[in-house]
């Protein structure tokens, strides 16, 4: 099945470069796997109704949140694919990425996206997603 959202030549640099990673590490073929690129592509395209309409600015967002959503579903697998430790022949250092904490801000830069696209290709609906806040009291009958 091809890609609906990322369809462009070579865009699975754009994971990569995303994620600050080289081929040796994270291959093209494991980005292309359906598990990840077509279920990413799904999981934004759940979220964006009428997503093939996007254009200019909204298109551009709405690429940026499938790269951010593929890329969180990569995170998971990354820290068994990099090295603890990087040694050479004067050198020795340790490779420090919290790929729960790298995964946790790939999703709300995801959101953040998506929240832009909201804004740019249905303005109409943004006032009925601003919540009303309100103070109550407990009232239990203990």
């Amino acid at each position: 099945m091809a890609n609906r959202i990322l369809t462009e030549e070579g865009w699975e640099q754009r994971i990569l470069d995303k994620l600050g990673l080289d081929v040796a590490y994270l291959p093209i073929t494991a980005i292309q796997q359906p598990e990840c690129i077509l279920v990413a592509e799904a999981n934004i395209i759940k979220q964006i109704p009428r997503y093939e309409e996007a254009i200019d600015d909204a298109l551009t967002y709405l690429e940026a949140s499938v790269v951010c959503e593929c890329s969180a579903l990569i995170c998971p697998s990354m820290s068994t694919r990099l090295p603890k430790k990087e040694a050479g022949p004067h050198e020795n250092h340790e490779l420090d990425v919290d790929w729960t904490k790298r995964k946790f801000e790939l999703e709300q830069e995801r959101d953040g996206y998506i929240g832009k696209v909201f804004e740019i290709s249905f303005p109409e609906l943004i006032p009925s997603f601003m919540p009303t806040f309100g103070v109550t009291n407990p009232i239990r009958g203990w």
